[in-house]
């Protein structure tokens, strides 16, 4: 087994990269959207991170370009908006409310096996043995991980089958709208700039989450969404500001470049691993704790890497 160059493997790094600045972000985001809601909270993300995206596109590449943005790309990285912040976050908190986070988290997180299998039936890429043990290796490490953090509690949600089954199905169009935004970023950005494609999926988003928390105000009237705002406050924007520079900035860009310039049998499992980040990052907080099981699971999903990076 030959080692690879630097380029060759620059596109998984970058995954990998993606990870973890999810992992160090949503840590943030979640604690947040616990204070003023989840909504809000992604909404706010999107507005900041887009002018930052368009002042980077244009110190990089100028205004031209934005030209690259054909009706196909447009097209595809509308689909990727759609699949992450609209149906796929909303199939998720479905299930978890009927499952459990860390069920719905664990079901949710084979969404890599779905990108593998549509990558390489429609866009011809070659998954081997090293490929398949790989994906297979890092996606149940990562479900170990989420299982063995839920614990034997299931957050306090019904036990009703009927309830657990939809739960179930929802989790898994979960994995299959979260594989469809990987797989339209990977068309969408061919040839495009990623400051480019995250100023286009930002600005969507912005659009797409302000219309929907618009439709909710309608519908439910003032007093039953309370105080709550759109935008965070000026105090709440000043903590909120980093971990936006780091993941929507830093880590969407890497997550982009991954995806448009790695097979997507290598990047998808890659840039799903946040789990596994967690684990260091909660052992730093004082938040987690390190036992036999999690260390396995962490041997079990470090081997899928090796097997991905190395192929």
């Amino acid at each position: 087994m030959n080692v690879p160059d630097l380029p060759a493997v620059l596109g998984p790094l970058c995954a990998l990269g993606s990870s973890l600045t999810w992992a160090i972000g949503s840590s943030v985001y979640t604690r947040q959207a616990g204070r003023v809601g989840a909504m809000e909270v992604n909404f706010t993300r999107a507005v900041l991170a887009f002018p930052l995206f368009l002042i980077a596109a244009i110190l990089t590449s100028g205004l031209p370009s934005f030209a690259a943005l054909h009706p196909e790309n447009i097209g595809w990285l509308s689909v990727s908006v759609i699949c992450s912040y609209g149906i796929g976050d909303m199939m998720f908190y479905m299930a978890a409310l009927r499952l459990g986070t860390p069920t719905a988290l664990a079901i949710g997180s084979v969404y890599p096996v779905w990108s593998t299998l549509v990558g390489a039936l429609s866009l011809g890429e070659h998954v081997g043995t090293q490929r398949l043990l790989g994906t297979l290796l890092c996606i149940a490490g990562v479900v170990w991980l989420v299982l063995l953090h839920g614990g034997s509690r299931a957050d306090n949600v019904t036990q009703d089958k009927r309830t657990r089954v939809i739960g179930l199905l929802l989790a898994l169009v979960t994995s299959l709208f979260w594989a469809g935004n990987t797989y339209s970023v990977r068309r969408g950005g061919i040839g495009v700039a990623p400051f480019v494609v995250n100023g286009f999926r930002y600005l969507v988003a912005s659009v797409v989450l302000g219309g929907l928390w618009l439709l909710r105000w309608k519908r439910q009237g003032a007093q039953a969404i309370g105080h709550k705002r759109l935008l965070l406050s000026r105090r709440e924007l000043v903590r909120f500001a980093p971990a936006v520079l780091l993941e929507a900035f830093l880590g969407s860009s890497i997550f982009v470049y991954a995806m448009t310039h790695t097979d997507l049998s290598i990047a998808t499992p890659l840039a799903a691993l946040s789990p596994l980040f967690s684990v260091p990052i909660g052992l730093l907080l004082g938040t987690e704790t390190l036992d036999v099981r999690r260390l396995l699971a962490i041997v079990v999903t470090v081997a899928g890497v090796i097997c991905l990076v190395m192929a």
